[in-house]
């Protein structure tokens, strides 16, 4: 082959590279290229024209991005007196594809998101809404800014929007039934294609809103708000005004007031759409093809809440507002042993706000003196069943501290009644007790040494009582008290004793010892005893009670199980007597096993009661004897 031909050959094949390279470079760059361009965003806003009321929907069409994650969508902020723009949703799109053309195949793959929103003009003019952002990852794609027209709807007496609420002043708490009514002419309710009602009294932050659901409905309201469309059940009817046939439809709420004070709020309004031509579908339905929009709207409502008066307010009143209140008390049991739980349970009823009705302070229902009660505030649990009327249940566990306590008495419970503007109260009907002394143990039943039976007056103060337990100890262990006050103090003096060499003998430093010993033992006994005198006689009484009663229980837990059974219910509640602090769940549950098996046949066998049970009871009456040194 000649040298010509080789050279040929090289030149091709140089060419043929340098050819692919720059296909390959063209192509990287058309992938570029079409990788920036490839993510769009744009706005699309619906036909006008718009009005004020008139929702107008805005679609953000997001194309082109990953099918995961969805995109971000920066939302531009408004003026709040020019309009609102409330998200509605996000539908995403997925499409492929595959083509052959000319035994070439073409494969597509295509994402869109489109994010949906609806604007709501509350003025007219000119309304600009700047650009919206759609983002994902590190790309970035701004839509264009929207800008509309908004007119004013014209008015019309065929149309009207009505809320009725009661004059004021109304008060915090006070149920108070309010309506809302949608009138259109017959006529023209023939061709209503739409309409949208706006009441701003119904999302007020300072109300509250009751409905009732047994009512008997047959329509419903349909009420745009902020977050969306409001549903309420309503009644039609046909009313005449002005010589015209109307349509009437009617919701009936009740409003709660939370906050006091003079508000505010803006006008309720409707907007219809009132076809003006129509077609017949492929089902012969008609379809309107031109519409106009009327409105009509109230004034704006003024609302004064007021608090109850705090003059010729009973201690018995506890916020709640209404009328036709009644309280019911009712106990588990009404023959008790002194210090026995009592579980009451309190139901009120009554035609006002029960969800924040509360019971009065139960120091002031109940004497402190006679009763022990709950620390806490007794929280409720509506009810709405039972007497046709909806109550709320308070249940209180309250213990007899006095034997003489006959009764729980009558309670009273007041309210506001925001009609007379006065003050009422009603009263629950008192309920029979018998309650049973347990058997006290005193310090008189102590054992004392003969002749020392001293006993101070009730009336003596405490340091008094205090001096006659010291004079009732004998004179013999007076002279023998190891108290301070009669160690031999006095300081040596002689230098000879003083400086004596304490190792001249060993018995000497053994005799020395012994008397170090013996004089720290006796300022520890000193130091003892003085501890011991100067306990309180009542609180040194009450212990020996309870170690008395501890040991008893000992004694009896050792019978057959019926007989151990009531003998150590009934130590522990003698020492629950003594020490009414010791009450809890864990004593009550103990108690009512013990009497559980007191009351049980007697078995042959004459076997002793579980040593479980056994356990737990020296357990509790230690931890009282504990608790009371």
């Amino acid at each position: 082959m000649s040298r010509a031909t080789h050279q040929n050959r090289a030149e091709r094949t140089t060419r043929a590279l340098t050819c692919k390279a720059l296909i390959a470079l063209a192509a990287l760059l058309l992938f570029d290229a079409t990788s920036a361009v490839a993510q769009q965003a744009h706005a699309q806003v619906a036909r006008g024209p718009h009005y004020v009321g008139d929702p107008v929907d805005i679609h953000i069409v997001a194309e082109g991005y990953e099918q995961e994650p969805t995109p971000d969508v920066s939302v531009p902020t408004l003026p709040q007196e020019s309009g609102t723009l409330q998200y509605i949703g996000v539908t995403p799109k997925v499409s492929s594809s595959i083509s052959f053309v000319n035994g070439q195949v073409t494969r597509s793959h295509e994402v869109s998101f489109t994010y949906r929103y609806r604007y709501l003009a509350r003025q007219p003019g000119a309304i600009h809404i700047p650009s919206f952002s759609v983002s994902q990852g590190n790309v970035s794609r701004t839509t264009s800014a929207i800008d509309l027209d908004v007119r004013k709807v014209p008015t019309s007496n065929l149309i009207d929007v009505t809320v009725g609420i009661p004059e004021g002043p109304i008060f915090i708490g006070q149920k108070v039934p309010i309506f809302v009514e949608f009138w259109i002419d017959r006529e023209m309710q023939q061709n209503l294609v739409s309409y949208a009602l706006d009441v701003p009294l119904l999302t007020s932050s300072n109300l509250r809103f009751l409905d009732d659901p047994s009512g008997a409905h047959d329509s419903e309201l349909q009420i745009q708000t902020d977050s969306g469309t409001m549903l309420l059940p309503a009644k039609s009817n046909q009313r005449t005004r002005n010589g015209r046939t109307f349509l009437v439809v009617r919701a009936e709420r009740t409003m709660v007031p939370i906050t006091a004070g003079k508000f505010t709020v803006g006008a309720a309004s409707v907007v219809i759409d009132h076809g003006t031509r129509f077609r017949r579908d492929v089902f012969r339905q008609r379809q309107a093809t031109a519409v106009r929009k009327l409105k009509a709207q109230t004034r704006e409502i003024e609302l004064e809440i007021a608090e109850v008066p705090s003059e010729g307010r009973p201690p018995s009143f506890a916020g709640a507002i209404g009328r036709g209140y009644s309280l019911d008390v009712s106990a588990d049991r009404s023959v008790v042993l002194l210090g026995e739980p009592i579980a009451l349970t309190f139901t009120l009823r009554g035609d006002g706000d029960l969800s924040s009705a509360r019971l009065p302070r139960l120091t002031g229902m109940f004497d402190p003196a006679h009763f022990r009660l709950p620390e806490d505030e007794v929280a409720g649990l509506l009810d709405d069943k039972g007497q046709g009327k909806p109550g709320k249940r308070f249940d209180v566990t309250v213990r007899v501290l006095d034997s003489s306590v006959r009764e729980i008495p009558a309670l009273a419970y007041s309210w506001f009644d925001a009609d007379s503007r006065q003050f009422e109260t009603t009263y629950s009907r008192p309920i029979a007790l018998s309650v049973g002394a347990a058997q006290v143990i005193g310090a008189e039943q102590v054992e004392r040494r003969p002749g020392n039976e001293v006993t101070a007056p009730e009336s003596s103060s405490q340091d008094a009582r205090a001096d006659l337990a010291q004079d009732s100890i004998p004179t013999s262990h007076r002279a023998s008290s190891l108290a301070l006050t009669g160690a031999n103090l006095a300081v040596e003096r002689d230098p000879a004793i003083l400086l004596r060499d304490a190792r001249t003998g060993g018995a000497n430093a053994l005799v020395t010892g012994s008397f170090y010993g013996m004089g720290v033992a006796l300022v520890v006994l000193a130091v003892a005893d003085r501890r011991r005198r100067s306990i309180n006689p009542e609180t040194a009484a009450l212990q020996r009670s309870l170690a008395k009663a501890t040991r008893e229980l000992e004694s009896v837990l050792s019978q057959p199980a019926s007989k151990a059974a009531e003998a150590a219910s009934r130590v522990l509640r003698q020492m629950l007597s003594l020490a009414p602090d010791a009450a809890g769940a864990e004593l009550d549950d103990l108690l009512g096993e013990l009497d559980a098996r007191s009351y049980a046949p007697p078995t042959l066998d004459n076997s002793p009661l579980p040593e479980a049970l056994c356990k737990e009871a020296r357990r509790i009456a230690a931890s009282i004897a504990e608790s009371n040194e």
